[in-house]
């Protein structure tokens, strides 16, 4: 019974002792995912303005209503675009020795955290406006996930290409190591 004692401990500890989290000196994404963001929110902007005008203008019996429900999709379409780069300036990533975070969200702030011994196997993805903005996605799969479990967008493909490089070879390790 003692020596099972002795192979097993889980001492209660102290949260003053704990790193923070918070804390982390985050890594901000490149400068040139701000205008992407822009961008892609524009996209999606035309088309929320677009449709609801078009049908107001072509169904006249919708009137005054309509002028409401595309007002306000107008008014939605404008906040898409300014919550774009806004929430740029709250997206970063930190590479530590044995885990890698990724922090996002202005209204909703998430950080996610991935130990390398947990990763799969990640990827090096670029969409239409990744590539004409000379960007990449760095995506991490860990076990268990039925999903991407952490996805770095705005990263140059060299910085892509050194992360991922790195992620590996550390998952290779800490698999060596148990």
């Amino acid at each position: 019974m003692i020596e099972n004692e002795e192979l097993f401990s889980n001492e209660q500890l102290n949260l003053d002792s704990l790193p923070a989290g918070d804390q982390l000196e985050m890594v901000p994404l490149e400068r040139s995912y701000k205008r992407l963001r822009y961008v892609s929110g524009c996209i999606i902007a035309l088309v929320l303005i677009f449709i609801p005008w078009t049908v107001v203008f072509i169904e006249s019996r919708i009137w005054p209503y309509g002028f409401y429900l595309a007002g306000f999709m107008s008014a939605l379409a404008i906040w898409i675009i300014i919550y774009q780069g806004l929430s740029y300036h709250y997206m970063g990533y930190a590479l530590r020795e044995k885990d890698i975070s990724f922090t996002s969200g202005l209204l909703y702030r998430s950080m996610t955290t991935v130990p390398f011994n947990r990763v799969q196997h990640c990827d090096i993805k670029q969409g239409i406006l990744d590539r004409r903005f000379s960007l990449s996605r760095l995506t991490i799969y860990t076990a268990g996930g039925q999903s991407t479990d952490l996805m770095i967008p705005g990263l140059l493909p060299e910085t892509a290409e050194k992360l991922k490089t790195y992620i590996l070879n550390s998952t290779e390790q800490s698999a060596e190591e148990d």
